[in-house]
């Protein structure tokens, strides 16, 4: 098992892939930029193989390094410190109450490029968080204006009801129809999915709970689909008991085979729902990524933007979203923000799509 690092993976990819003198120079900036972001969402409990998003980490990032993002100036030499260290480097002094230096637009706006090349080279199957957002002026703010906003005009795209029954019909196996089922009957992100353990699932009581690594702490999502409740037991039952790695892994999903982790994986798991996608024929495209691969519409994410809005139609409130999704950022009230796990879960199971 390879202990390399993805950001020194990163680097050598790239130097392989440009072959110029030049690539030598722009890799080093971009391995500094990516060591201040993995350092970033280490604080937050991910990093750069986590799922990455928008609003959550890529924005807050940006807000971050123009406030504070430099470090933090000495009080006693005005040294700027490393801002994950809480002593100056040269007279050791305590900096924790020193002053925040930030980073101009223009180096943000390097250290965005470098999370995009990264996610272009190291992660080609994955959502490209940057592709999702641009500059709209000088004064950094941003607005979604990519190609998957053109191609689906409102900028997000889902499914209706019927194409996801089409969906999990296509799917093939008892397996892959459940990972379907669930990722669009509860919203949770497909990282959420194959992380779920046996203990964590509910089936009579249609209640799974999902553990948070950037909080560490647990939400529990409800569902309401009596299919799924019983596809849930018949495969914790006996489907599961067949499946490769069963008996050691004490994940929900075992891994396959194809690699050396003990749960399903997250690229599994896309293949799944592109690959069920185009038998069903609903696939759709919205252009290439940096190797000329096809970018699909209908993927995990989508799966959970059709739960999201699916739930807006039968009439649940948006706070009440927000705590299934497990989205910190959503613009809401602080009195909304109030609204508890248990509540969402029991509206959730009453009045959410069933599938």
């Amino acid at each position: 098992m390879s202990t390399i690092s993805p950001i020194e993976d990163y680097r050598e990819s790239y130097v392989l892939r440009s072959q110029s003198d030049a690539a030598e120079n722009t890799v080093k900036r971009h391995v500094r930029h990516l060591h201040k972001f993995q350092s970033w969402l280490q604080e937050r409990g991910k990093d750069l193989e986590s799922d990455i998003e928008v609003e959550d980490d890529l924005l807050r990032f940006r807000r971050w390094m123009k406030l504070r993002g430099a470090g933090t100036k000495c009080p006693e030499c005005e040294t700027v410190a490393d801002p994950f260290e809480d002593h100056c480097p040269d007279c050791e002094a305590d900096v924790s109450e020193g002053e925040p230096v930030g980073y101009s637009e223009g180096t943000i706006k390097n250290a965005t490029g470098a999370i995009s090349k990264f996610f272009q080279i190291k992660r080609p199957d994955d959502t490209n968080p940057v592709d999702e957002w641009e500059t709209t002026g000088s004064d950094g703010k941003w607005s979604i204006t990519t190609e998957k906003k053109r191609a689906t005009r409102e900028g997000v795209f889902y499914l209706e009801s019927d194409d996801v029954d089409q969906l999990i019909e296509s799917a093939e196996g008892f397996r892959d129809k459940l990972v379907i089922r669930i990722l669009v009957s509860t919203g949770m992100r497909r990282s959420e999915l194959i992380s779920l353990r046996l203990r964590d699932v509910e089936p009579s009581q249609k209640r799974i709970r999902i553990y948070e690594r950037k909080n560490d702490e647990y939400r529990t999502v409800g569902f309401r689909s009596d299919k799924l409740a019983r596809n849930l037991r018949m495969w914790i039952d006996h489907h599961r008991t067949q499946e490769y790695g069963a008996d050691e892994s004490d994940y929900l999903f075992p891994p396959d085979g194809k690699g050396e982790s003990d749960h399903l994986g997250a690229t599994v798991v896309r293949d799944i729902v592109v690959e069920a996608a185009d038998r069903a024929d609903i696939q759709q495209s919205y252009g290439t990524d940096a190797m000329g691969r096809t970018q699909h519409l209908v993927t995990p994410h989508a799966l959970r933007a059709t739960f999201a809005v699916q739930c807006a139609k039968n009439g649940i409130p948006a706070p009440m979203v927000k705590e299934a999704l497990g989205h910190h950022s959503l613009n809401v009230t602080d009195i909304y923000t109030s609204v508890i796990d248990d509540d969402a879960a029991d509206m959730i199971r009453r009045d959410g799509p069933s599938f």
